[in-house]
C-alpha cells in the first residue's frame, strides 16, 4: 500500500500534537521530531504553525461523516450523539477550539459552523420529527448542551 503525501503524514501527525497539546503547546520541532522529516519539509508544506492547523482543522472536518440515522426515541438519539458527536477525539478538538480558537479564528469559525451546528442541526431536526413544542425542543437542545459541556469539562466521562 503506498503511504501518503508528506503533507497528509505530517497534517495526520501534527492533528494528534495538536488535540493533546494545543496550539500554543505544539512547536513546529514537535511536529518535525514526530513525523521524522526536516523542519524544511514541514516549512515547506506550512509556512507557519497557523496554516498547519488549518490544514489540521480541515482534514479534520472532511473526515467526519457522522451518522444522523432517523431515531425513534430520545434514548437512540442519546446513544448516536453519544457514538458519534461526543467522542474522545471531537472533544479534544473542542477543547482545542474553545481554549485557543482565537489563534486560528477562520479555522475555529469553519469547526462551529461545518462541526457543531451540524449536530445542533440534527438534534433540531429530530425534535421537529418528534413533534415537538419550541419549548420542548428548547429543553432537548439544553440537555444536549449540558451534556456537552459536562463532558468537556469531565475529561469526556458521561455525566
Amino acid at each position: 500500500m503506498a503511504r501518503a503525501s508528506k503533507r497528509d503524514f505530517i497534517v495526520e501527525t501534527a492533528t494528534g500534537i495538536f488535540l493533546e497539546q494545543g496550539f500554543k503547546g505544539t512547536s513546529i520541532d514537535m511536529v518535525v521530531n514526530a513525523c521524522k522529516v526536516s523542519k524544511p519539509t514541514v516549512y515547506n508544506h506550512f509556512p507557519d504553525k497557523s496554516q498547519l492547523i488549518d490544514a489540521v482543522i480541515d482534514d479534520w472536518l472532511r473526515a467526519q461523516n457522522p451518522v444522523m440515522p432517523e431515531c425513534e426515541d430520545e434514548s437512540v438519539l442519546w446513544r448516536v450523539l453519544n457514538e458519534n458527536w461526543w467522542c474522545d477525539e471531537a472533544i479534544a478538538m473542542y477543547r482545542l477550539v474553545i481554549g485557543e480558537g482565537w489563534r486560528f479564528d477562520e479555522a475555529a469559525q469553519r469547526f462551529w459552523r461545518e462541526y457543531d451546528a451540524k449536530w445542533r442541526d440534527y438534534v433540531g431536526k429530530y425534535g421537529k420529527s418528534k413533534g415537538f413544542t419550541a419549548d420542548v425542543a428548547d429543553v432537548l437542545q439544553a440537555k444536549v448542551s449540558h451534556e456537552l459541556w459536562t463532558r468537556l469539562s469531565d475529561g469526556g466521562k458521561r455525566s
